[in-house]
């Protein structure tokens, strides 16, 4: 059954089961003029007891709270429109214009300099990037630096058009707690200056990205985002940004996503040069060390990422990374080597590894702790640049753009608002 179908016979159901419950009321509360029964009391006999009357209904937020957050942050909130050309198959007739695919999303003000925080996905492979503050001024802005597989994007515009600019402070999303309230504001449907509330749903999740790179560390939240809510703050409830709102789970409701502000202030420096950022790469296919795998395989490391592949012409395969291989039946088995930390960081999963590699650059140096059947060896390792596709990858992967739950996220028409 459609989803509209299944809603119309729930409404139906719903107004069945009211108007049942509405007329057994009318004939239990006397509704037809015959007389009170001897003996029976009037209603102003009847006294509820105290406890029932005095009974206190908590908020779920301070609205005057929230009220002040969003007086003081949407004006540093910012629509963003773009718009990309289409290749035409041929010569268009009549010279009529090549069509252009439109889109909107949301950003924010990051300094007084008109730098604006938004995700890649809004700006990606754009023409033109108007923005829109608060007050409906519209500026064109002007893409500064991207980084495709953290979903993140920096664009600029003319600070001195801009009075009194605003801009949002970015707290440490390091510091965030499930439970605590989540705001999001940006332009769902092209509503500018919205507002949701809700709480930080879970931290440290790792979603596929919109390229063959798992993002890591993502916030979930059930404040409602919505198409278009794309690159708006995810805030706590000083008004500091913890988040950049960026995905939802398509399946579900109020299961949003926001990459981590401190991704974003790993790689700003970065951004602020200009061009796209180039993501470092391993080349490994890993999984946990688990007790299952420890009973199975014999393993003598009781943590860390168990290397089941090395993939081709990668780095790991050039610094001498041993691999387990798989059998039969797709499973891993023995002989492969054991990474228990990076630089003396400790790793239990690929996506620490990613996570840690968030702030290196291609070319970069890493010291692997490696437990090799009952040695432990440390591994130079030189960082490559991580390939367009990744060649031969499954879901073992370092962060191979797939989820092992099969969920399914969307990044772009969902989020990205097509007009």
């Amino acid at each position: 059954m459609s989803l509209g179908k299944k809603f119309a016979a729930w409404k139906r159901g719903g107004w069945i089961i009211t108007l049942a419950v509405m007329a057994a009321v009318l004939l239990v509360s006397g509704c037809s003029t015959a007389a009170p029964a001897a003996g029976a009391k009037q209603p102003s006999e009847i006294k509820l007891p105290s406890s029932t009357a005095a009974v206190q209904v908590a908020p779920l937020f301070d609205e005057s709270t929230v009220i002040s957050l969003y007086e003081k942050c949407i004006p540093a909130v910012v629509q963003v429109e773009s718009a990309a050309s289409v290749p035409a198959p041929f010569l268009t007739p009549f010279g009529l214009d090549i069509p252009k695919m439109r889109g909107q999303g949301s950003g924010f003000f990051i300094d007084a300099e008109g730098h604006i925080l938004t995700n890649n996905h809004v700006v990606d492979k754009v023409s033109t990037v108007k923005v829109f503050l608060s007050d409906g001024t519209q500026l064109e802005g002007k893409v500064i630096g991207t980084d495709r597989n953290n979903d993140i994007a920096l664009v600029q515009v003319d600070a001195a058009k801009i009075p009194g600019l605003a801009y949002l402070v970015l707290a440490d999303s390091g510091n965030v707690k499930p439970g605590q309230m989540a705001v999001a504001l940006g332009s769902p449907f092209g509503l500018q200056g919205s507002i949701t509330v809700g709480i930080v749903s879970g931290i440290g999740r790792s979603i596929p990205g919109s390229t063959s790179r798992n993002m890591t560390g993502i916030i979930q939240t059930d404040a409602a985002i919505n198409p278009g809510n794309s690159g708006g703050p995810l805030l706590n409830s000083r008004g500091e940004v913890i988040g950049i709102n960026t995905a939802i789970e398509a399946s579900a409701n109020g299961v949003g996503f926001a990459v981590p502000i401190d991704t974003a202030k790993k790689i700003l420096p970065e951004l602020l040069k200009g061009g796209s950022i180039k993501t470092p790469w391993l080349g490994i296919e890993g999984m946990p060390v688990s007790k299952d795998l420890i009973d199975k395989l014999k393993l003598k490391a009781e943590k860390g990422v168990y290397v089941v592949g090395v993939l081709a012409g990668s780095p790991a395969e050039k610094a001498g990374l041993m691999e387990s291989g798989r059998n039969n039946q797709n499973e891993a088995t023995a002989g492969g080597d054991i990474i228990t930390a990076i630089d003396g960081t400790p790793v239990t999963r690929v996506e620490d590894i990613l996570s840690y590699f968030n702030g290196k650059k291609p070319g970069d140096k890493v010291t692997l702790s490696v437990q090799r059947g009952d040695r432990q060896v440390s591994v130079p390792v030189e960082l490559g640049e991580w390939p367009e596709k990744l060649p031969g990858y499954n879901q073992f992967n370092e962060g191979d753009g797939q989820d092992p739950n099969q969920n399914q996220f969307d990044f772009g028409p969902f989020h990205f608002r097509s007009k």
